[in-house]
């Protein structure tokens, strides 16, 4: 059983929280990002922004559905 939160701004930021951690549980997961495949920064920066670029086009595509129907 959860405890109610400790103050409101605690709860405020428990969907907002959720959020972040969502994209980068995707990250990890689906994107490859638990494991570099890359050596140097200038390409670890590319997979890092290659993998979010395709996170929001899921996430487009996502809200593009449920705001359709």
């Amino acid at each position: 059983m959860d405890a109610p939160p400790a103050t409101k701004g605690y709860a405020v930021s428990q969907p907002i929280r959720k959020r972040i951690k969502e994209c980068f549980g995707w990250a990890k997961t689906i994107g490859g990002l638990r494991k570099s495949r890359f050596v140097g920064r200038e390409k670890l920066d590319f997979q890092f922004v290659l993998t979010f670029a395709g996170y929001n086009l899921v996430r487009m595509r996502n809200l593009g559905v449920a705001a359709c129907c």
